[in-house]
């Protein structure tokens, strides 16, 4: 399972009323916002949280359940609730979430996530160029084909800019990177569907894409990376930005 579909099994299917719950857990992460809480700081009580959201405290007890799954809280003994530590202690998964509930990223975590992603793309580019076998270039021919035909008939690019930048990484024979990859695109999926709303962008992409693959499939890895560090850079200021808010409609990011 790559990382971020803990958070997203475990509402879906532990908690079954998908929605209310998310909506819980949501309203949890701001209040923490709003309040300003930091790491060490202990929680209101499950009758506390309870009362003030006007739920039951098995949905509390369930929300607070998803939080210490992703590492955001902790329960000690006889005591309650507390914060961990998201800096040190928080997994990808916590930055996940919170763009799936449409709880919006600071600046900071804008920047190193956007940081993050171009190193290992940029690095995972050169690696697929050195490594890959027969049935990778089959796959990213398959995802390319699949992109000409969405611009073909209109539709929204997001998708199969996803599928091909997982299919490169896929192509490194590398799993943890291609998990860490693909929580970048979970992360960001309603926001890159307004990204490519309008249609002007995916041509362009896909001509990146497409000399990108030559790269790759002529074993360039060097050139294949440098042309995925100018793909990237053409996108992120609108991802500093578009990262920060909530996504367009006020809908969660999924």
């Amino acid at each position: 399972m790559a990382l971020g579909g803990t958070a997203r099994a475990t509402i879906s299917g532990r908690f079954g009323r998908e929605d209310e719950r998310s909506d819980l857990v949501a309203r949890i992460l701001t209040f923490v916002t709003e309040r300003r809480l930091a790491s060490g700081e202990r929680l209101p009580s499950e009758r506390e949280l309870a009362e003030r959201f006007a739920v039951g405290r098995n949905a509390v007890r369930e929300a607070i359940a998803v939080l210490e799954t992703v590492r955001m809280v902790e329960r000690r003994p006889n005591s309650g609730i507390y914060l961990r530590s998201v800096d040190r202690d928080g997994s990808l998964d916590a930055l996940v979430l919170r763009a799936d509930l449409g709880v919006p990223l600071d600046a900071a975590e804008v920047g190193e996530l956007i940081e993050l992603r171009r190193i290992l793309e940029v690095q995972g580019t050169e690696l697929a160029g050195q490594r890959r076998q027969a049935d990778d270039l089959a796959h990213i021919d398959a995802m390319l084909a699949a992109g000409r035909t969405t611009i073909a008939a209109s539709e929204n690019f997001a998708e199969r800019d996803a599928e091909f930048h997982l299919a490169v990484a896929e192509a490194t024979r590398n799993r943890v990177l291609l998990r860490v990859v693909n929580s970048f695109y979970m992360l960001s999926r309603t926001r890159r569907r307004h990204y490519f709303a309008d249609g002007r962008r995916a041509p362009e992409a896909q001509r990146q894409h497409e000399a990108m693959a030559a790269s790759i499939r002529a074993g360039d890895g060097p050139g294949a990376a440098a042309l995925m560090r100018a793909h990237l850079q053409s996108a992120e200021a609108y991802w500093h930005e578009l990262l920060q808010r909530r996504p367009p409609g006020g809908e969660a990011a999924s």
